[in-house]
């Protein structure tokens, strides 16, 4: 029998005074040595257990020595999944050499590359494979005919500072040797924390050897006692089979990357009922998949999510993932490991604060060296990195570049948030097609989706999305699930769905994207061939239609909606575009939003045809229409049903109903409130189909404006699903009931802003939604009422009507003429605060604020990415050009400002607010001089601008074309609207020439014992230097 530990022959030398580091082999002896008999490997009927695998090993190690000539160089391995498999790695480390797994299923050829770049010429082959690489030097593993030998203290080589040697593609697509250090390995496999597998546990061997992932479950268990029980590959991959092999094998604890983890889960969602521990990684975790488990009649013990590039050894991040995080959407991929660090930094290696996004460093054990024969790749990821700004030892380390981009919370939980390079922009918008998967699983809709990005290769044709989704049943379309994730993520860019039955898998596990970007392109282009046949209007349009969207033929009903069909405010101005150039025509984008499904623009097309211009659906009666929607809320009364809330603030009251919480200012208001200690609790009315979704909504709108949630108390928060442009506010009786009596105060910040849409298309979120939020106010008891309108509800009334100066008080219906001229948008503001008005005329207790343009924080410098202004300041930073946009003032006032001031005025003591109730006020700069045009906002960010070369003012119309001509510039789904001519040769922009001055006696009034909110408010210059980080963020990477 081969000498064990405890025999003089075993004993590894060390010299004196130095500590012994203990190896992969004689951590193996160990449990040799404690348990010999029990079953280390289990494998389609056959068996060995420790001492049997420890002898079987020796031997092979010996063979080994005497065979492989070079003494120290790593040795292939072209052995299936298996028994072999293992005794040849563990053979291996026994011989002092790395182990390189090689995939059978590759040519010779190229895998005699991959050996040529590790100066590796010896192999380990099983019958099936011995014929391979007929000039490379090998050996057969056959466990069942491996002799037994004695080794000796001389056949014990010194143990490989690299044990293993891994072929990776990341996203490159070329393999990159990756050395990994035995002592990362251990570090993973004897972590006390996690404590993967206790002895005599039996382990699932499901992934392939090729992957770095089959560590954990191969050196998991024969470093802790445990029984590898070998999967077969085709039971790993049926999801019935994989469950009855979990009963029958008796497994405690198995590991599934994110794909087969979701196909199972799907299947059978109490398949794993009966482990012990259930580990997953690889990919984003599936927040439905894990709810599903734990839903189901039986869960594991736990379930770890875990993390790590194969670069840090398997995995650097872990997390026990519980019922409460599944059910609210978020998962940490957790905290490192002993003996590993790691850090989230910026593009310039600069650490990011706590809840902000940064890149993933990781240093400490399990970092490889490099990647081996790469040295200019090596030099890119891995690099020396200089620990300093705030944390707490300055110190040098070897570090990973992991490209993951993640957060960090005040706990030191890590969260994936996606990959650098699948961080996309799509019309400007940086998007992470991670989050839009994670989105669209969360609907419950759909088993599992992956999200790719389309690059079209036609000349004007700009990049989309496309999400592949797996229907949960054939009752669910693409436009049940459009209006499921709209409803959750509004501000994301939809991507075009694609409903299939299964997702391709690559051989390790994971979505094969690139065989659904070609997937997708050939269908589309062979239902495109003949597209134009028939030469009718309605084989035109229906060509557009398809071009537009990159759709397949089939795909396409007469009845379909633009939007529900993945269209957006980009595709909206392509197809307006394509549309009045093939029919000589000149269509409004305002008409298309009203005409959005394809039959209904065929007929309007085939009325256009047919009557000309006149045919165009021209609403003589648009004002009367305007004036109409004004009385809607003429039966409003206060309340007689109990007494009127005087003063929200006071004890016995402080309860406050908030809308507009997901959106910029809200988030903040609502952060706000909660970090006032006389607030009892705030109920937030959230779009979304039950109080966890809208939970999550919040969480995350929290986070992207870098108010952690951590720093808030969220337990005074409640979540009410809901919508005010809905009857009730989409709630039962019973709820609207309670809510309108529970509540103290009412703060409406919620509205829809589309600068493209009709106003019939806001009409019932921002009309209608205000008479319900009033009926709401009203109800049960009455109380009072915050409501935020805007400036731009008088339109370009300086321009139009020659209007010098507007009081806060002054009322918009005077200035109605130059409303003809503004968006949708403005038009339903209008009409929704003249209602609020006639509210106040019945004795109703409400308080308007208009903002102005609402900047970044003057603190931190977070802005709202999907503001006008952020995407015009960095639109023109990028162009080098700004339009002429002569006496055009511009209110700009940073979002703190406009929080602090509403809260002081609302929240006042009850003699001071009861001033401002039946009253208006401006939330603009307090002092007028402070107000800047265009032309002079741009010449301050010249001279706060890094680039060395200053944008120049160029004409408005040679603006817009260069514009018109840059399709992944973050402005151009506005191009419609801003090349559109409204009155006379101007277009909407042109015509908020010499606005007037907006009034601030009220808000100077309000403020005047609250000196340090004015401060707050700053100088303009100040301001856009806090906020310039966040403009120059939106570019593209330089």
């Amino acid at each position: 029998m081969a000498c064990l530990p405890g025999n003089k022959a075993s004993l590894i030398k060390t010299e004196p005074g130095v500590a012994y580091e203990p190896d992969l082999r004689s951590l193996f002896e160990d449990q040799v040595r404690t348990n010999p008999t029990a079953t280390a490997i289990k494998s389609n009927g056959h068996a060995l257990s420790y001492i049997e695998l420890h002898t079987k090993a020796s031997s092979l190690s010996c063979q080994i020595q005497t065979l492989a000539l070079r003494g120290s160089a790593p040795i292939g391995i072209l052995i299936l999944r298996g028994i072999n498999h293992i005794l040849a790695q563990l053979a291996i480390v026994y011989a002092g050499r790395a182990c390189v797994p090689l995939d059978t299923k590759l040519s010779d050829d190229s895998l005699k590359s991959m050996l040529d770049n590790l100066h590796a010429s010896f192999i380990l082959a099983d019958q099936g494979n011995a014929h391979r690489l007929g000039d490379v030097a090998h050996l057969v593993v056959d466990h069942t005919h491996t002799g037994h030998v004695e080794s000796s203290s001389s056949s014990l080589a010194p143990t490989s500072s690299c044990s293993h040697i891994f072929h990776t593609s990341g996203t490159s697509g070329r393999p990159k040797a990756v050395p990994l250090p035995a002592t990362g390995l251990i570090n993973l496999c004897r972590e006390p924390d996690a404590n993967w597998i206790k002895r005599g546990q039996r382990v699932g061997h499901a992934a392939s050897v090729v992957f770095d992932i089959s560590l954990v479950e191969i050196w998991g268990s024969l470093l802790n006692g445990g029984t590898i029980v070998v999967i077969p590959m085709e039971t790993a991959l049926d999801p019935l089979e994989l469950s009855n092999f979990i009963q029958t094998q008796r497994l405690d604890v198995l590991q599934l990357t994110t794909s087969l983890l979701d196909v199972t889960t799907y299947a059978f969602p109490g398949a794993f009922a009966t482990l012990d521990t259930l580990i997953t990684g690889g990919e984003a975790i599936n927040c439905q998949s894990i709810r599903s488990i734990f839903s189901s009649h039986g869960a594991p013990r736990r379930i770890i999510n875990g993390y790590g590039p194969t670069e840090c050894s398997v995995y650097c991040l872990w997390h026990c993932v519980s019922r409460r995080e599944a059910n609210q959407g978020l998962i940490p991929v957790g905290k490192p490991f002993r003996n590993v660090e790691t850090f989230l930094v910026d593009e310039a290696l600069i650490p990011v604060g706590v809840g902000e996004v940064g890149e993933l460093v990781v240093s400490g054990a399990g970092v490889a060296s490099g990647y081996s024969g790469e040295s200019k790749r090596t030099d890119s990821s891995f690099i020396t990195y200089t620990c300093c700004n705030g944390f707490p030892k300055m110190a040098t380390r070897h570090v990973y570049r992991t490209g993951d981009l993640m957060r960090k919370d005040e706990c030191g939980l890590h969260y994936y948030v996606g990959r650098k390079d699948n961080q996309v922009k799509i019309s400007g918008q940086r998007v992470e097609l991670e989050m839009i998967e994670s989105i669209l699983q969360e609907t419950d809709l759909v088993s599992t989706a992956t999200v790719i990005k389309i690059t079209p290769q036609e000349l004007g044709r700009s990049a989309f999305l496309v999400a592949f989704c797996v229907p949960k049943s054939s009752s669910v379309t693409a436009a049940a699930i459009l209006e499921d994730y709209v409803g959750r993520s509004p501000r994301l860019v939809v991507p075009r769905f694609k409903l299939t039955e299964a997702l391709p898998l690559r051989a390790n596990g994971k979505v094969d994207r690139g065989q659904l970007q070609r997937q997708y392109t050939q269908e589309t282009e062979s239902s495109h061939v003949g597209g134009r046949q028939g030469g009718s209007l309605a084989a035109e349009l229906r060509y557009l239609w398809l071009d537009v969207l990159g759709i397949p033929d089939q795909d396409l009903q007469p009845t379909d909606d633009f939007i529900a069909m993945g269209g957006n405010s980009l595709m909206v101005a392509s197809l307006i575009a394509r549309i009045n150039h093939s029919f000589g025509i000149s269509l409004r984008a305002s008409t298309l939003y009203d005409k959005m499904t394809l039959q209904g623009l065929t007929q309007l097309l085939t009325t256009l045809h047919r009557d000309g211009p006149r045919g165009l659906p021209v609403d003589a009666n648009e004002e009367n229409a305007w004036l109409r929607d004004s009385h809607l809320g003429d039966h409003l009364q206060p309340s007689r049903e109990g007494p009127v809330v005087t003063d929200w603030t006071i004890p016995s009251e402080a309860k406050v109903f908030l809308t507009g919480a997901t959106g910029f200012v809200g988030a903040f208001f609502l952060a706000a409130l909660l970090q006032k200690p006389f607030v009892k609790q705030v109920s937030c009315l959230v779009r979304a189909h039950d109080a966890a979704h809208g939970r999550l909504r919040l969480q995350k709108t929290l986070l992207r404006y870098h108010l952690c949630p951590s720093n808030l108390d969220l337990d005074r928060l409640t979540v009410v699903p809901g919508s005010f442009g809905e009857a009730q506010l989409g709630l039962d009786t019973q709820q609207y009931d309670h809510y309108a009596e529970w509540a103290s105060v009412v703060f409406h910040l919620g509205a829809k802003v589309n600068y493209l849409a009709t106003y019939s298309a806001h009409r019932k979120d921002n009309v209608l939604g205000t008479v319900h939020m009033l009926e709401f106010a009203t109800h049960k008891r009455t109380k009072p009422v915050h409501y935020t309108s805007t400036i731009a509800a008088y339109g370009p009334t300086g321009h139009v009507l020659g209007t010098k100066f507007l009081p806060e008080d002054e009322r918009p219906a005077s200035h109605i003429a130059s409303l003809h001229y503004d968006t949708g948008y403005a038009q339903s503001q209008f009409v929704a605060e003249t209602i609020a008005w006639r509210a106040i005329d019945t004795g109703i207790p409400v308080t308007i604020y208009r903002p102005g343009f609402v900047l970044g924080n003057s603190r931190s410098g977070v802005c709202n990415p999907d503001d006008f202004i952020s995407r015009l300041f960095a639109s023109c930073m990028e162009m080098g050009a700004y339009p002429i946009l002569p006496r055009q003032r511009k209110e700009f006032v940073p979002v703190d400002f406009v929080v602090d001031a509403l809260l002081h005025i609302s929240s006042s003591a009850c003699t001071s607010a009861g001033q401002h109730l039946g009253h208006a006020l401006n939330l603009v700069h307090p002092d007028p001089a402070s107000a800047i045009d265009v032309c002079a906002a741009f010449a301050l960010l010249n001279r706060i601008s890094p680039y060395r070369d200053p944008m120049r003012g160029i004409p408005y119309t040679e603006w817009v074309r260069s514009l018109s001509l840059r399709l992944e510039d973050p402005l151009y789904p506005l191009v419609p609207m801003l090349r559109e001519k409204v009155l006379g040769d101007r277009t909407r922009w042109e015509v908020y020439e010499d606005m007037a001055e907006y009034g601030r006696g009220n808000l100077q009034r309000a403020l005047r014992a609250a000196p340090e909110i004015v401060r707050g408010c700053g100088s303009m210059e100040r301001l856009f230097e806090r906020c310039l980080g966040s403009w120059l963020g939106l570019l593209n990477d330089k």
